[in-house]
């Protein structure tokens, strides 16, 4: 999949990993409106928060995972990771 930009939404609560100590599985949105889901990411790696755009790596799985939304990301310490920007929720009144 290369570099994709995912608009992120969610993320679950960290899980302990033998490999990875603890580990989330985040989702969100391809600029297209797909949905995305995005395993393992190391916890400790977890720099984005939900409703920022950010831009990274990705592939499909390699084992057990034969979801089409599914893909892990290229560098599992996300060392290509870049945070584009964020989406406000505060809300206006009209």
């Amino acid at each position: 999949m290369a570099l994709t930009k995912v608009l992120m939404a969610v993320t679950t609560y960290p899980l302990p990993s033998r490999s990875y100590d603890e580990l989330v599985c985040t989702g969100g949105f391809l600029e297209n409106g797909d949905w995305i889901r995005i395993y393992p990411v190391p916890f400790k790696f977890l720099e984005f928060k939900k409703y920022q755009w950010i831009e990274l790596e990705l592939r499909k799985p390699k084992k057990f995972d034969f979801r089409p939304e599914s893909h892990s990301p290229l560098y599992p310490d996300l060392s290509d990771l870049k945070i584009l920007g964020e989406i406000g929720t505060k809300y206006v009144s009209s």
